[in-house]
């Protein structure tokens, strides 16, 4: 039987914690190299002993000249196939498996395909099984990049699109630090290491287990990713934030999509719970039903001739409400017609005929409307159920939708900032890089 095996050597890219060197050339991205090795082609010579692989790893020396410090270089490692789990086995025979490739590079260094994967290899490996190819594919291309239109703005996610943004804008932070600013921010990552452990007890083995138990990382990678956290949220306080500005205007403009209800009215409070739970998913106010008005027509309708007209009108006669006659007579949902939407101009512009909308403009919930003849039948009406617009002055979702537009602009913002720092085709790049990692997924988990 023959193997295919697909080996890509991983080259790991050593970077100091505490500083880095500014980007400021284009993201250039290098398609993937992947050679391919038969065990038929060394029948003839297989020696009686593996021989050894000696694998020189990339490292990078970086000085900085406030700071006068290097990284350590790193030690050339061996690499074995003992080195990789379960997941990267294929599950037949003759299945070409990659087992490591270099899918881009970030400001000049290489990204590989397992420091993509790696935190979502449980997530695919759990729906791998479940899914076929072409659904497992679009899974994880989704998870490594996606776009979605958001009251306007398009917000960009995804696995490769976070790596390669953080990696851009921890760039930019660090090389715009001084030399106070850098020890400052070693002061306070010191700070970090000595608080967590404080709260264990004062035991560092105790903090070290925790974070390995709980999150998964060591102390040192928990620390970087607190200190990676900081210098990002000093960059946005810096180039983001104070161009994003919400003023009332603003928030009345979106109120005014839905209604001109300017007064203080009673609270549904299951309503604006369901409002305010759309609008922190990103939906625009106008496009919530709960925040929309609507009005619930019902109909009755029988033939004049020969229909059944004095035995509805008598049922009228002796009391019954509108959803009683229509249940008594067999019309369909109780004679509830149609549910529509209340514009500003309320009952005015509902989308039905000029007759009938005449019928109901200036009535009010469960009011009698004398039948009438349309067409070849007679017609009952009724205005079944009223839901007004949303008030302006609702203040749960005045914070709410507040608080919506402030993130839809504050990713507008890093947006347009984000296209200043990287070069012209970078997107499409990522998109690329993205597209290589969900093939070489695909091939190792199915």
């Amino acid at each position: 039987m023959t193997y295919n095996i697909v080996m890509m050597i991983r080259c790991i890219p050593f970077l100091l914690a505490s500083f880095c060197l500014g980007c400021s050339s284009k993201m250039d991205v290098i398609t993937e190299k992947t050679s391919y090795v038969q065990v038929s082609d060394f029948v003839s010579i297989l020696p009686a002993e593996p021989p050894r692989l000696d694998v020189p790893v990339e490292a990078e020396v970086l000085l900085n000249s406030e700071l006068n410090t290097t990284t350590a270089l790193v030690e050339d490692e061996e690499y074995s196939l003992e080195e990789f789990n379960d997941s990267m086995t294929p599950g037949s025979v003759g299945v070409p498996l990659t087992v490591e490739a270099l899918v881009g590079q970030v400001n000049g260094r290489p990204v590989y395909a397992n420091t993509v994967l790696e935190p979502i290899a449980d997530q695919i490996g759990a729906v791998a099984s479940k899914m076929s190819r072409s659904e497992l594919a679009d899974e994880i291309r989704n998870a490594l990049y996606s776009e979605q239109e958001r009251m306007g703005t398009t917000l960009r996610g995804g696995r490769v699109y976070e790596l390669v943004i953080t990696d851009l804008l921890l760039s930019e932070a660090l090389a715009g630090m001084s030399e106070a600013q850098s020890y400052g921010l070693m002061g306070i990552v010191a700070q970090m290491k000595s608080d967590l452990a404080s709260t264990r007890g004062g035991s560092e083995s105790a903090m070290r287990e925790e974070l390995e138990n709980q999150l998964g990382v060591s102390v040192d990678e928990f620390l970087k990713l607190q200190r990676d956290q900081i210098l990002i949220d000093a960059l946005y306080r810096q180039k983001i934030w104070p161009r994003v500005n919400i003023t009332w205007r603003d928030i009345q403009r979106e109120f005014e999509q839905v209604s001109l209800i300017r007064e203080v009215v009673e609270e549904d409070v299951e309503r604006t719970d369901a409002i305010l739970a759309a609008l922190r998913q990103g939906v625009p106010l106008s496009a919530i039903d709960e925040a929309k008005g609507s009005v619930a027509i019902g109909m009755i309708r029988e033939k004049t001739e020969g229909g059944r007209i004095n035995e509805i009108e008598q049922a009228f006669n002796d009391g019954l409400k509108f959803s009683e006659v229509a249940e008594m007579f067999g019309f369909p949902n109780r004679g509830r017609w149609e549910n529509f939407e209340l514009g500003i101009g309320g009952i005015k512009d509902i989308q039905v005929s000029s007759k009938i909308k005449e019928k109901l403009i200036d009535r009010s919930k469960g009011e009698f409307i004398e039948p009438f003849e349309l067409g070849s039948s007679t017609v009952w009406l009724s205005i079944l159920e009223v839901q007004k617009p949303i008030s302006l002055y609702n203040r749960r979702v005045q914070i709410e939708l507040n608080n919506a537009l402030r993130w839809v602009r504050f990713n507008r913002e890093k947006n347009r900032y984000v296209e200043s720092l990287w070069g012209e085709g970078s997107l499409e790049e990522v998109k690329s890089m993205a597209e290589r990692v969900a093939n070489i997924a695909v091939r190792r988990y199915q």
